[in-house]
């Protein structure tokens, strides 16, 4: 399955990174080979003026993510998340981006169900 994580690093190594619309750069990766597959882009949504929730999310969907690892969405974020059909994990900030992926493996990351709070504008 393809997945995307958020963060702030372009390493298996680096932290899950809390923001999704303002994160730096999302990891993707397949999820039965994440160090073979693994693949930095830059957040196009995170320099935006508005609606970066938004416009990442959008960017799963043109990137055909199967999976997402964040620390939290916010509202208009999973409504678009949702529309597409990508279930979204949460993690902890403490994470590192291969923990993150092994911990998805074994069933111990909780489904967001609830939006977090939005951060309209923020950088």
């Amino acid at each position: 399955m393809r997945i995307a994580i958020s963060t702030g690093g372009r390493d298996l190594n680096q932290y899950v990174d809390d923001r999704f619309g303002r994160c730096p750069y999302f990891l993707f990766c397949d999820s039965e080979n994440p160090l073979g597959t693994a693949e930095y882009k830059e957040n196009p949504a995170s320099s935006g003026t508005g609606g970066a929730g938004i416009a990442a999310a959008e960017y799963m969907a043109k990137e055909k993510v199967e999976v997402l690892i964040t620390g939290s969405l916010g509202p208009n974020a999973l409504r678009v998340i949702e529309a597409g059909n990508i279930p979204a994990y949460t993690v902890s900030e403490s994470m590192t981006l291969i923990e993150a992926i092994m911990a998805w493996k074994e069933g111990l990351l909780v489904k967001i169900s609830e939006a977090g709070v939005a951060h309209a504008g923020e950088r």
